[in-house]
Order: C-alpha cells, then sequence, then structure tokens
C-alpha cells in the first residue's frame, strides 16, 4: 500500500499533486527491496545487472540515484524505465495509484476522457465474463478441450484471461442491464458479435482491454474475427502482448514478432517473454516504430509457409528502412512458433535462436533459392536484380558496406561490380533513343551467345575448335544447355565404328549445317528454340553471308574471351574464398587456397 502524503499550502497542479500523495520509498519498494542507508536508503538498480546495491532513494528530496547506470529521477522517471512508458501514460498510472482524477483541460477532452473509461470497462467487463464462462460453464468444454490440446496451462490461459462466447449467452442484455447504452457497446468494438468463439483480450500497454479475437471452434468462417478499430484500438497501432512484453523486451534487448496470438500465448508460456505479434493486420511500420523505442534488434518468427515468407521479406525492408536490426528463425519442419512450442515444449528453439540468420543474409538465401544454380550467371544476374531495391534503402555507410561484400562474397563477384549495379540502380533513369531496327535492337547477346549463333549457323567451323569448345565454363544456365545438346551431336553415335568417326563429323554434321541447326533445334523446349531464332535473326543482320575467314576468326576470339573471362572468375572466387578463410583464422585453409591460386596462374601462362 502506498501511504498517502498531505502537503498544506496553494494547490499544486496535477503532475506535482500526483507525486506529493506517493511517497517515493513506497513505490520503488514495491519493485526491490530497500535498506536503510543513515537518511537514505540503498538498493540493487533493477534497471542494470549488479551484485552490490548502488542505487540510492531519498525520502527527503523524494528522488532516485543510480550510481552505477548512472539513471536517475522522480517518480515519473523511475516509472517510466521500471514499466516502459512515456510520460503521459506514466502520468495516469501513478495518478490512478494516488486517487488523483486528472483534469481536462476542456470539455471535449472532459467528454472525451469519460467516453473512452466508459468503453475500457465495457471490455474489461466483458473479458472477465468471457473467461468466467470458459473455466465454469459446461457450454465451454470444447473450447476448454481445445486449448488444453495446445497444451495451455491453467496459468496462461488466466493470465491472458482467454474466454469463450457461446452462442446462448446475450452479452449486450447482460451490459444494458448494467448501465450501459447500446451506443457505448457499439463504440467498445461490439463485444457481443462474437457467437462460439475462443475470445482472446486485446490489450493496451497499460494492461486495458480495448478490443478481442475471437476464434471459431470447427469449420466456421472466418476463422479468426476481430474487433473494429474504436476510439481505443488501432489495428496498424496496436501490438498484442505488449503490455506482458515490454519489461522483457527491455532486459533481453530484442523482441520476438510471431504471427498469431497463439504464438504469442505458447511462446510465452515457455518463458519467451519479449514475444509479440500485430493485431489481426499485417505488420505496420508504425508497430515497428513503437516496437524501437524498447530495443533496436529484432527476431523474425512467422509461419514456415509462403505467406510467412513474404511477411519477413517486408519486415526485413521496414528494418533496413528504419536502421534497426533483424534476425530470422527458420522452423525446419515446424509450421509454425506454437506448433513447435506444442511439439516439443520449445527445445529447439534455442537452437533455432541460435541459428537465425541475419535479416538480409536470409533474404539472399531465399533469392539463391529461387534463382537456381549460381554456377550460371544469369542466375546470379537475377539475385543481384532482386537484391538491388533492398541495398538501396541502407543509408548507414558501414551497414551497405556490410551487406554489400555477404553479396559479392555469397555470388562469387567483385564488391565493385555490385557498388556499380548499385549506383545503376540509384541513376535518374534517361530515355532512349528510338532505335531504326527494333528488331535487331532488343536482340543483346553475350559472348556465349555469339560463339553459339556461329556455331549453331556453320558448324563446320567449330569443328577444329571442338576440345576448345567442350572445355567451356558456361556462365549461362541456356547457353549450357544448348551446349550440351551440340556435344550430344558431335558425340560418336552408337555402333559407329572407330573409323566412321571421321565420316560422321565431316559429311553428316558439316556438310549439312542447316539439319544439325534443326536437330538441335528439336531436341530443346520452344523457349530454347524461339531463343535459337532470334540468334540466327541477330547473325544474319550482322554478317550476312559469313565467309569462312571471318567465322573462324569470330570462333577463336569468343574462345578466347571466354577463356579470360573463367580465368578471372575463378580468381576472383579463389580470393574471396581466402578472405573468409582468412577471417575464420583457417590457416590451412588460406596455404591450400593461395597454392590453388598459383596453380590457376600457371596454367594461365
Amino acid at each position: 500500500m502506498f501511504r498517502l502524503k498531505c502537503s498544506p499550502g496553494a494547490p499544486l497542479n496535477e503532475i506535482e499533486e500526483v507525486k506529493s500523495r506517493i511517497d517515493i520509498v513506497d513505490l520503488i519498494g514495491q519493485y526491490v527491496a530497500l535498506r536503510k542507508a543513515g537518511a537514505n536508503y540503498k538498493c540493487i538498480c533493477p534497471f542494470h545487472q549488479e551484485k552490490t546495491p548502488s542505487m540510492m532513494v531519498s525520502p527527503q528530496k523524494q528522488i532516485w540515484k543510480c550510481f552505477g547506470c548512472g539513471r536517475g529521477g522522480d517518480h515519473y522517471k523511475f516509472i517510466m524505465e521500471a514499466e516502459h512508458l512515456e510520460f503521459g501514460d506514466a502520468l495516469r498510472l501513478l495518478a490512478s495509484k494516488a486517487g488523483v482524477a486528472l483534469q481536462p483541460r476542456t470539455q471535449a477532452e472532459h467528454q472525451t476522457r469519460d467516453n473512452k473509461e466508459t468503453l475500457y470497462t465495457i471490455n474489461n467487463l466483458s473479458s472477465r465474463v468471457f473467461h468466467k464462462i470458459l473455466t465454469e460453464q459446461p457450454a465451454a468444454k470444447k473450447a476448454l478441450e481445445y486449448l488444453k490440446k495446445r497444451r495451455l496451462s491453467d496459468e496462461t490461459i488466466r493470465k491472458f484471461q482467454i474466454g469463450f462466447a457461446p452462442r446462448r449467452f446475450d452479452l449486450r442484455g447482460f451490459l444494458i442491464k448494467r448501465g450501459y447504452k447500446t451506443t457505448d457497446i457499439a463504440k467498445a468494438g461490439n463485444p457481443d458479435k462474437f457467437f462460439e468463439r475462443i475470445t482472446f483480450p486485446i490489450y493496451d500497454v497499460l494492461g486495458h482491454t480495448i478490443a478481442f479475437t475471437g476464434r471459431a471452434l470447427g469449420d466456421t468462417q472466418p476463422k479468426y474475427l476481430n474487433s473494429p478499430d474504436t476510439p481505443l484500438f488501432s489495428k496498424s497501432r496496436t501490438i498484442y502482448g505488449l503490455n506482458f512484453a515490454k519489461g522483457a523486451i527491455k532486459d533481453r534487448d530484442y523482441v520476438v514478432l510471431v504471427e498469431g496470438q497463439m504464438d504469442v500465448i505458447a511462446l510465452h508460456q515457455a518463458g519467451v517473454e519479449q514475444t509479440v505479434a500485430s493485431s489481426g493486420t499485417a505488420i505496420t511500420e508504425t508497430q515497428i516504430q513503437t516496437l524501437s523505442k524498447y530495443t533496436p534488434n529484432f527476431l523474425l518468427a512467422f509461419d514456415n509457409d509462403e505467406a510467412g515468407r513474404t511477411t519477413t521479406k517486408k519486415v526485413i525492408e521496414m528494418l533496413l528502412r528504419l536502421d534497426l536490426n533483424g534476425k530470422v528463425v527458420e522452423f525446419g519442419d515446424y509450421k509454425d512458433a506454437g506448433e513447435l512450442f506444442e511439439g516439443d515444449g520449445g527445445k529447439h528453439w534455442a537452437e533455432f535462436v541460435k541459428n537465425a540468420k541475419e535479416g538480409l543474409e536470409w533474404f539472399l538465401s531465399q533469392e539463391i533459392k529461387r534463382a537456381g544454380d549460381m554456377k550460371f550467371i544469369e542466375n546470379k544476374k537475377k539475385v543481384v536484380k532482386a537484391m538491388l531495391p533492398i541495398l538501396t534503402l541502407v543509408t548507414e555507410p558501414t551497414r551497405l558496406d556490410h551487406y554489400t561484400q555477404r553479396l559479392s562474397v555469397a555470388l562469387g563477384i567483385k564488391t565493385e561490380a555490385v557498388y556499380e549495379a548499385l549506383k545503376k540502380a540509384a541513376a535518374p533513369k534517361e530515355t532512349s533513343p528510338v532505335s531504326p531496327n527494333p528488331k535487331v535492337a532488343d536482340i543483346h547477346l553475350t559472348n556465349e551467345d555469339q560463339l553459339l549463333a556461329v556455331a549453331l549457323a556453320r558448324i563446320d567451323l567449330l569443328m577444329p575448335y571442338k576440345e576448345k569448345f567442350d572445355n567451356v565454363s558456361w556462365q549461362s544456365e541456356d547457353a549450357s544447355k544448348i551446349a550440351d545438346e551440340i556435344k550430344k551431336l558431335f558425340a560418336k553415335p552408337a555402333g559407329l565404328g572407330k573409323s566412321s568417326k571421321e565420316d560422321y563429323t565431316d559429311k553428316t554434321l558439316t556438310k549439312t549445317p542447316s539439319q544439325f541447326l534443326s536437330r538441335v533445334k528439336t531436341s530443346l523446349d520452344s523457349r530454347l528454340s524461339e531463343k535459337i531464332d532470334s540468334w540466327q535473326f541477330w547473325h544474319s543482320n550482322q554478317w550476312g553471308e559469313m565467309s569462312d575467314e571471318l567465322g573462324r576468326e569470330l570462333i577463336e576470339e569468343k574462345l578466347g574471351q571466354l577463356s579470360t573471362l573463367d580465368y578471372e572468375r575463378r580468381k576472383v572466387e579463389l580470393a574471396l574464398q581466402i578472405r573468409r578463410a582468412q577471417e575464420k583464422n583457417d590457416l590451412e585453409g588460406v596455404k591450400n587456397l593461395m597454392k590453388q591460386l598459383s596453380e590457376l596462374a600457371k596454367e594461365r601462362g
């Protein structure tokens, strides 16, 4: 209990009056054990880890000061730190404890305050009624069985005031009998609209019931029904579980974000009390900003499905925009956090948290998985293209440099290439001049494409370079598939003797290039076949009737360019591997990689 103090003299303003009615020793004594130390009191500071008491409380000055962490102040400052509240909420909380009725400045404010108090009372009363029905009435048997099946304890059900709204209970009539108007019940969000649903009260940061989520039993749709926005409740602002989680978030310096109420409840029951969720809508930037007042560190644990992954990506983008830190938990075979804790009591949770990926690392792994084999340059381009919009959100130079290096290492490309792509992405787009020949302008062939275009048009000219062609390290998946088909046709068909090899290659292939081209196209899907057609269009427009000499020059040139590019690529990959090994202090690995780099240089000559 608080000892109420009275000060004689002129009336004090509300802020000072609230302070004057509460002894700071009694207030702080509700949070920590105080020990007399002369004229003052001493205690262990609740705001940082310490073994020797370094916080002093002065009953004479009605202030407190910690000489360990430097925090200190009056009643309000202590409550703001202890309960993680803004000043206005701290004032209302202490005024309630002190029995001081805060006076609104205007008649409109007076009316608004009274209206809100009525709405709070309607929702708080409805919550207590629903909870009483769940725990005491036979009509709630199935609902209680469902919660027990989800392994929720009686203590957890009581803590979160989970309830049940049966079909035959007239909550509206119950509230009207107690003097509440139908208009006020509607303004409170119509808590009487829930039938045959398990009810989850939604609280504000001070613990007032401001809305509900109702979960259907059976196949009733929608599965989840939420209160509408009201003067008390905003889906885009309210954070489910924050009233319970705010202390743990501050203490552990990170917040766990999940998708639904059941996930929040399951994690709290298992001791992961820094867990919260949105309230009936997708996570918003406003909610992220609210949580960032408690910690800059976010652990994302959304559902293990496509919708959950989409949500994760959106939240990562928000965190990057706000220069906050995010990691992503991956659940393996579990569909969500709730199922994990129901399945094994959360035994694997610590392991999943330990292995959580940094937000952008997770994003990168998803894009790599989506793009396909990273040995192909076109797939690397897909990943870079997908990552550029994310990287452009990063404004802090050190963070951008870190992420850019991680992307270059993962893809085996130079950091400079990523920066160049970022520069182009950020540059204003210029209008391209109109090409006199749109068809030709639309065709952009790589060195690989050009080599294959010439080879398919004049297979006879490629034959002397077959060995070099076989050793090309194709960076495009499409080019690799087409080259494989060419190699298959180069190969000796079954049943031909050794003496027939020369006849086969000279007569069957080189003397009928159009038939060869047709056979290659027939063995490929329609998309690749159309691609070859575009190459042939490019070839005829570019070279017309190609002479043997020009064809051989082009083949030699493209094979040489591809060989040089392959050498440079392998050199960069080895350099990146050496850097990774050095970061891990893997001296043996560095030695082996340096040897490979030396051998590569010798091989190149």
